[in-house]
């Protein structure tokens, strides 16, 4: 009997519940209240609202600050931001108590276990009542059938791909949730790999019979390969599957050999807003959608299936859906970016103010009228890079496009306000600099010197407002302390916590709205929310998959990964690599192509390099970090819902 269990002992009315989706451009569905399944699945609209609202729980890790937490949070890359909200998460100090059910006015420390416990699972349900309407829809063709079969397999695979890695051994459930167990099992991983597997064979097949391999910001037959490639990557990788490389590898090759993707000449082109659409974005293989319309509902991520006292749907988590929602849209333009109008006062008191309206109430700044201000962030910091991070690549600066395309060195001001600062007379353009040298060094005097009253200077260590507090990636940590007297300009101006690496950093740019040829220098607005899709699976990925496949079968790893850099060179550089390639170095460089993408913590986990790499260069997690930390805890509130927990078992370590 297939194995169907409770979420949180809820009986999960789905094909009633998803009158409640929202969707965005094509990922839209008419209300069903009141009708049948049977009645609303037997027409085109209906069905086709079934499958498209499989694709929005995406939405609540994709883009999104929680999903952020999870995968970039407690690496090597970042460090969490003065005001992180999974502080207990990213710096492994969860506790019984941090995975209790979590609300979504839970702000301060929030983890989201239990929220995306719940996600993910009903994300599953909600495909496999797709994959059980889709055949009996008699309004719809066979080729097309077999195109939402296929989509519907994918996605069923993409939740429980996010399940095993997170959770390890876990329910898995084959069909749609039709009754409820309070003692369910958990399958093992490798089981789990298998079945996702299947779901992508299933996926691919079906895809094949339907033609459908053109890119429309949805699943299809080449997301499918390239999704796939990635799982047995990890199979192989995480569970010591060798057999799995030769898979991905050719896998892999396929998606590069198909012509349907392909680089610009400039990697900052990947990350300009007028490429964000993936279904034009020439690299992107597969990502989360998110219309234009950021006023309304149509971004927005279902309601939980948890209920209230009153048996109301709950609100998933602010983390979750940046805005609530009355609107919704991606929140990766504020993940990794400092203070902006809130900041240490020697800016922010006249320089750095934001205006965000538009009818002339709140528009002068330094006595200077301005239609707009707020190009970089908020008044809030969620990550920093790591100094690890910052100087891996300001190592390739002179000769990979990446270092540059990513790394956000220097806030600028408005046109308009130049020389209108009142500690730095002679600014002009640049407003902050954030140097990768040693403040104490002779050529960091020399700098400090050049820049006294153009702008403020920071360092990465050293000198009087340093980011971090030494060189030494393995001990570095944000600094936070005020500076009473600076010592280069004899005045309070930085007598104030804000000035710290915490709240003041360089950021990273391919996020950003305003990243655009078109708009790089014209009024912009960053919003608290963005259009811009979320890229899941890209071309550079595949070679990466490629050579660490080749690495681990004794192929020419060394060729691939220089294949990519080669693409990513500056024009006229030599940006290859020399001598014998290890998994250190593809891990380097998956790290220069993909931090912020959401695949961080995963690659450590698959590698076995997380305890390893955490402990070298997040010294804010390395005394807490342990080898059980490559499984996150199940959620109090599933082991409190079950009467098996002497077989279902908490993940070691979390009792």
């Amino acid at each position: 009997m297939k194995n169907k269990f409770a979420i949180f002992m809820i009986i999960v009315a789905l094909t009633s519940a998803l009158t409640m989706l929202s969707c965005s451009d094509f990922l839209e569905e008419d209300n069903k209240t009141g009708q049948t399944a049977d009645l609303t699945y037997s027409t085109k609209s209906g069905i086709e609202g079934l499958l498209n609202s499989c694709y929005t729980f995406a939405r609540g890790f994709y883009g999104k600050e929680a999903g952020v937490g999870f995968t970039e949070g407690g690496t090597d890359l970042f460090y969490p931001g003065q005001d992180n909200k999974q502080t207990s998460l990213v710096n492994y100090l969860l506790t019984p108590e941090t995975f209790e059910p979590s609300l979504a006015s839970s702000k301060a420390n929030n983890p989201c276990l239990d929220q995306y416990w719940e996600l993910f699972y009903t994300g599953v349900d909600a495909c496999n009542n797709a994959l059980k309407y889709i055949p009996l829809c008699p309004a719809i063709d066979d080729r097309y059938k077999q195109q939402l079969m296929g989509e519907a397999y994918f996605l069923k695979a993409f939740y429980n791909f996010h399940i095993v890695n997170i959770w390890g051994d876990a329910p898995y459930n084959d069909a749609a949730i039709e009754e409820t167990t309070t003692a369910p099992t958990r399958e093992d991983e490798t089981v789990i790999y298998d079945k996702i597997l299947a779901d992508l064979g299933l996926s691919i097949a079906a895809f094949e019979t339907a033609d459908y391999k053109k890119k429309e910001g949805k699943a299809d037959y080449w997301a499918a390969k390239a999704f796939r490639a990635r799982v047995l990557l990890y199979k192989a990788s995480w569970l010591k599957d060798n057999a799995s490389y030769a898979l991905a590898k050719q896998d892999a090759e396929d998606v590069i050999n198909s012509g349907n993707f392909s680089f610009y000449d400039d990697y900052a082109e990947t990350w300009y807003m007028e490429n964000e659409d993936v279904s034009l974005n020439k690299e992107a293989i597969f990502g989360i959608t998110y219309s234009s319309d950021l006023k309304t509902s149509v971004n927005c991520i279902p309601k939980r299936y948890r209920t209230d006292s009153d048996g109301n749907a709950m609100d998933y988590a602010e983390q979750l859906t940046r805005t609530g929602y009355s609107r919704g849209g991606s929140a990766m333009l504020l993940m990794f970016v400092s203070l902006w109008n809130n900041g240490c006062p020697d800016i922010s008191s006249d320089i750095f103010k934001r205006v965000t309206k538009q009818d002339g109430s709140n528009n002068v700044i330094s006595g200077v009228d301005i239609s707009w201000y707020s190009r970089y962030g908020r008044g809030f910091t969620r990550y920093l890079p790591s100094l690890y991070l910052w100087q891996t690549l300001e190592k390739y600066r002179a000769t990979d496009q990446r270092t540059d395309a990513t790394l956000l060195s220097a806030y600028t001001i408005v046109p308009g306000l130049e020389g209108k600062s009142k500690y730095y007379k002679q600014m002009t353009d640049t407003a902050i600099y954030y140097s990768p040298l040693n403040g104490d060094s002779p050529e960091g005097r020399a700098l400090q010197e050049w820049a006294k009253n153009r702008y403020r200077l920071q360092f990465a260590y050293g000198g009087e407002i340093p980011v971090y507090s030494s060189g030494d990636p393995a001990s570095a940590i944000p600094t936070s302390a005020a500076v009473p007297t600076s010592s280069v300009y004899n005045d309070d101006r930085y007598n104030n916590t804000k000035i710290g690496g915490k709240t003041s950093y360089p950021g990273i740019k391919k996020f950003l709205d305003w990243f655009d040829t078109k708009d790089a220098d014209v009024d912009y607005l960053t919003h608290d929310i963005s259009y811009r899709d979320a890229v899941v699976i890209r071309l550079a990925e595949m070679y990466l998959i490629k050579a660490e496949c080749e690495l681990a079968t004794g192929g020419n790893a060394l060729s691939t990964i220089n294949q990519l850099r080669a693409v990513r060179a500056i024009e006229g550089k030599d940006n290859s690599r020399k001598g014998t390639l290890t998994i250190d170095d593809i891990l380097e460089e998956r790290a220069i192509e993909l931090c912020g993408e959401q695949q961080r913590w995963f690659d450590l986990k698959r590698t076995g390099k997380l305890v390893e790499y955490v402990k070298a260069r997040n010294k804010l997690a390395a005394d807490n970090i342990a080898n059980f930390h490559v499984y996150r805890p199940i959620p109090q509130i599933q082991m409190d819902a079950i009467t098996n927990p002497g077989e279902f078992k908490q993940n070691e370590g979390y009792n």
